[in-house]
């Protein structure tokens, strides 16, 4: 009982507001919001191309968690859970980090939801039938690099669900850096030199 509580709570957070995108940041440090950035990003994926000088970074698709892997953060809620469970979905992230106007930066977050597209389901010899010729398990890698997102894949959108949970993710640790900076600021004092 205790268990499949514990299964459906992880299912369950679902962001009640959907916060901006692009996300406005008032920290000026560009080092610790590209670094804090890719903090959050890990998370979720395995970054494939980072460049910090036009503020791109890219990431490998991540086959979408099921309901038995409640510690995986990318899919939001029961019902992406339920989907990815039943069908192969994997996702893919997109993020630009630039300075904005009114100081501070925007970062946009974009994340790419598709489902697999496969003429007939893997291991299956017969048609409507699940024979196998052999015991030996299928050793086949659902999610490679070199797949482009229109081999075998139908698109579904974006997922808006989970860029609001990265930008929420983001803010509160980015949030965490411009309160630290105000109180190192304003606990900061000249020493008193004895000459004076």
């Amino acid at each position: 009982m205790g268990w499949s509580l514990g299964l459906l709570a992880g299912c369950g957070a679902v962001p009640t507001s959907s916060p901006e995108n692009p996300a406005s940041v008032t920290l000026s440090n560009y080092e610790t919001v590209w670094e804090t950035t890719i903090d959050v990003l890990d998370r979720y994926f395995d970054i494939a191309y980072e460049n910090r000088y036009d503020g791109r970074i890219e990431t490998k698709p991540v086959v979408g968690a099921s309901v038995l892997e409640p510690w995986r953060l990318d899919s939001v809620g029961l019902r992406q859970r339920l989907e990815a469970s039943l069908q192969t979905i994997r996702r893919r992230c997109f993020v630009m980090v630039y300075p904005s106007t009114t100081g501070g930066f925007q970062i946009v977050v974009e994340v790419y939801k598709e489902i697999e597209d496969l003429p007939r389901p893997i291991g299956s010899r017969l048609a409507g039938g699940a024979f196998f010729q052999s015991v030996q398990p299928i050793q086949q890698d659902v999610v490679t690099s070199s797949i482009t997102p229109g081999a075998g894949w139908i698109s579904l959108g974006r997922d808006k669900l989970l860029e609001a949970r990265i930008i929420a993710d983001l803010h509160s640790a980015l949030d965490r850096y411009d309160i630290e900076s105000r109180e190192v600021i304003s606990t900061f004092k000249w020493p008193s030199y004895p000459w004076k």
